[in-house]
């Protein structure tokens, strides 16, 4: 039997090793005395961060210059801490290196690394974000690369690896990342966002940032000490109970949460009574197991067949508890909010075959632009002038040719240039400076035949066009909530790629061809056309396989 599942059974004995669920889990790495490597700077007052972090209630582990061999037991030893924990920090550092996927911390007798064998003498660091992403708004990882570069073959030197949803990614020098964690991350109720952005010089920031939630919850300014969270404690304590199934455990979690979440479920379990129809829908729905993933799945799926559940970020609030509902009511079920393991597969199947009709919608879309947009390049803008290259441009301003249009006209300009007077070069010059509408304005009460006046013209055009579209507006805004964050951007830009759509580079910054692949894929999607990530924008790159 399970150590834990024999404390249980104990009844009140349960409640030491229970009280140990809250504690969070530290992981310290340090490589700085290679034996066939450049030595790597120590990083000065690991040991006093380490201190720090035990008396903020944190169980650490730390490994300083040993092999990987030796690693991965202690490594085990905090991913079971960090499972049980509310809150999880690790440090590394040393010399990295990484290919396009993947990256690692050398450790202390790796020789002449290469893609190939660089996996039998390092650390993966994804299997460690893998850790830190089960505590999203409650992980942080800091990396402090060594200034010298190891490389080798298909092997670049330092860190590329980026922020899983959720976690916060610091790097920097070592000292300065220790004066982080002492000053910011272990200080009580303290702002991540506020403190940490704009960053400091040489240090960079990533990922889930915040000032509603801090690393460390703030202290309680009198009375005793506030006690450790106890829904992620009660969940835990109830799962074990449900997976021995006797009286005792029923009782046992009793005596513990008297007014507990699953009270009325144990009184029932221990009494023999019938559950009322609300619980019993809680229970069924808990007994599925379901992870973030899996409720990210319902989400989508809800969304892709018209329930809107306010997100999906895998957490089921009110707007989730809602949508389901809806759903559930017009399929016949009883709309109690809580899915069935049957339920789960009816919504998985329609949610598969409405994604199914929408990639078949789209590539009928898509391919009837692409012909429409080929057949007037053809007829139009590609044995044509400036103004037939503008006049394709206001058809399919994202067309599959506009790439080409704006460089023939662009190079058009430029013939211009040559021929433009001092004065009147000079002018412009100036306006594409600013930019502005008003700026273009200007140019026309001066020169309104002048060689740039279509030109300005084409700008004003623009600019107007954004003032009065509050679609648009409204868009711009909306991608804030949906896509607001360097992660969900790196998604937005990976989807887009596999939809078929150029973002250029998948880098987490959304550019100007990153915004025409955005607005490519709403229309051939049927959605407002804007360049912006909408929720119905997000919900249908989810859907792309």
């Amino acid at each position: 039997m399970n150590p834990i599942l024999k404390v249980i059974a104990l009844g009140t004995v349960a409640l030491a090793p229970v009280a140990a669920l809250a504690e969070d889990a530290a992981l310290i790495l340090s490589a700085a005395d290679y034996a066939r490597l450049p030595d790597a700077p120590e990083v000065p007052g690991l040991d006093d961060l380490a201190t720090s972090l035990e008396a903020a209630g944190f169980k650490v582990t730390t490994l300083a210059d040993i092999g990987a061999d030796d690693a991965w037991a202690a490594i085990e030893t905090f991913r079971d801490d960090a499972a049980l924990a509310d809150r999880v920090l690790i440090f590394a550092a040393g010399h990295f290196v990484h290919t396009q996927r993947d990256t690692w911390l050398l450790t202390r007798y790796v020789t002449q690394p290469s893609d190939l064998s660089v996996g039998a003498a390092a650390i993966p660091l994804g299997p460690l974000f893998d850790i830190a992403a089960d505590h999203p708004g409650q992980a942080v990882v800091m990396l402090a690369p060594s200034a010298e570069l190891v490389t080798g073959p298909g092997l670049e030197g330092g860190s590329a690896a980026l922020a899983p949803q959720g976690v916060t990614l610091i790097a920097g020098a070592g000292e300065q990342l220790v004066d982080i964690a002492e000053s910011v991350l272990l200080e009580p109720g303290a702002r991540l966002r506020e403190a940490l952005l704009p960053a400091p010089a040489g240090v960079e920031v990533s990922g889930f940032l915040s000032d509603a939630v801090p690393f460390l919850p703030a202290a309680v300014a009198v009375g005793p000490e506030p006690p450790a969270p106890q829904a992620d404690i009660e969940l835990a304590f109830w799962n074990v109970v449900v997976e021995m199934g006797t009286p005792e455990a029923y009782e046992a979690y009793l005596a513990r949460y008297p007014a507990g979440r699953f009270t009325p479920v144990a009184k029932a379990a221990v009494d023999g009574a019938a559950l009322n129809a609300e619980a019993r829908a809680e229970t069924d729905e808990a007994a599925l197991g379901l992870d973030r993933a899996d409720r990210q799945d319902i989400q989508r799926n809800l969304s892709l067949l018209g329930y809107d559940p306010r997100g999906i970020e895998g957490i089921f609030g009110p707007g989730s508890r809602t949508a389901i509902a809806e759903w559930q009511r017009d399929n016949g079920f009883e709309p109690s909010g809580f899915v069935t393991a049957d339920q789960l597969g009816r919504l998985s199947e329609a949610g598969k075959r409405r994604a199914d009709e929408l990639a078949i919608e789209a590539a009928k879309r898509k391919a009837e632009e692409e012909r429409l947009d080929t057949q007037y390049w053809r007829d139009t803008g590609r044995g044509g002038g400036e103004p037939a290259l503008r006049a394709y441009l206001d058809r399919y301003p994202d067309g599959l040719f506009a790439d080409v249009a704006e460089a023939r006209l662009a190079e058009i300009e430029a013939a211009k240039r040559t021929e433009a007077q001092a004065a009147e070069r000079a002018l412009w010059d100036d306006v594409r400076k600013k930019d502005t509408g008003q700026a273009y304005q200007d140019y026309l009460d001066v020169y309104p035949n002048g060689l740039f006046a279509d030109d300005a013209r084409a700008k004003i055009k623009e600019f107007n066009t954004d003032d009065k579209d509050a679609v648009v507006a409204a868009a711009k805004q909306e991608e804030k909530e949906v896509a607001g964050n360097g992660v969900m951007r790196l998604l937005v830009e990976t989807q887009l790629k596999a939809a078929g759509r150029d973002p250029g580079s998948v880098d987490g910054r959304f550019d100007k061809t990153t915004r025409r692949a955005i607005r490519r894929f709403q229309r051939e999607q049927g959605l407002p056309v804007t360049g912006y990530v909408t929720q119905g924008t997000m919900v249908r790159l989810m859907a792309v396989p």
